[in-house]
């Protein structure tokens, strides 16, 4: 997550940085250990689309989080990887390796052309504009790898841990709710992504939606997947340890109920440059 707009009274107004950065740095912990299973098979399928060869370069992992489309760039190759993100409690699990940098994303602290490849993994999606980000990014690198998830896509566990979520007393905040309801829809647009990047200065723009396997199958992962994500780990790190397993146990046995099958994502692919 980097440089959220907001507090303009629009329909966003809610998405304010500072509610997603203090979300996000009480999620950092159970992020690790449960979303970020996820995303870094997410990576893995954006850094393979990336429209310039990883081996070599030097890469700004944007919206970097705990750094894990930055260590598979390096897995892929890279000389380099800076990791930006405005959480810094997500920064702080990405490791040295990874040069992390607290940064807003509309005002990148790095000369003109100080990359070769922008990463953006699950990034735009959390912006109201793209746009001024999109034009920052193409001023630090001439190239850029973006990820959203697919409009409309869910997966019956999502439904089965909200469920118990709410019998719990949990009900998402505001910057959730401004997220998944003026946000994601038109982040998941291709359409719109390729006219974002085209109004940012991007010449040659690509847009396309995968589906990835991610691994995740069990009830326990999938449980662990939704009970980790920003929004939801505050409320959980509030409660007592016992409070907080009770809901884990509650959650696996909601998913298991539902014999959904293995985690797959359909997410929408920006390669420009």
């Amino acid at each position: 997550m980097v440089g959220v707009e907001g507090g303009d009274g629009g329909p966003a107004a809610g998405l304010t940085a500072a509610a997603v950065r203090a979300g996000y740095d009480a999620a950092a912990e159970m992020w690790a250990s449960g979303p970020a299973h996820m995303y870094a098979v997410l990576a893995q399928a954006l850094l393979a689309a990336a429209p310039v060869p990883m081996a070599g370069r030097r890469v700004l992992d944007l919206g970097a989080g705990t750094g894990v489309a930055g260590r598979a760039a390096l897995a892929a190759g890279a000389g380099q990887v800076v990791a930006a993100d405005l959480a810094p409690g997500m920064l702080r699990l990405s490791g040295p390796v990874l040069h992390p940098v607290a940064a807003d994303a509309a005002a990148l602290p790095f000369r003109d052309s100080s990359f070769d490849l922008v990463v953006a993994a699950f990034c735009l999606n959390h912006l109201t504009s793209m746009v001024p980000e999109l034009r920052e990014a193409r001023r630090v690198a001439p190239a850029i790898a973006a990820s959203t998830f697919a409009a409309g896509w869910s997966h019956p566990a999502k439904d089965a841990v909200d469920e118990v979520l709410h019998a719990a007393g949990f009900r998402p905040p505001p910057w959730h709710q401004a997220l998944k309801q003026d946000i994601e829809p038109r982040a998941g647009d291709p359409e719109f992504l390729a006219r974002r990047a085209a109004a940012a200065g991007f010449g040659d723009v690509r847009v396309r939606t995968v589906t990835v396997a991610t691994g995740l199958s069990s009830p326990a992962q999938l449980a662990s997947w939704r009970l980790g994500m920003a929004h939801v780990a505050p409320f959980l790190r509030a409660l007592d340890a016992p409070a907080r397993e009770e809901i884990r146990r509650s959650a696996e046995r909601a998913v298991a109920s539902t014999g959904a099958g293995p985690l797959t994502v359909p997410m929408v692919i920006l390669a420009a440059r």
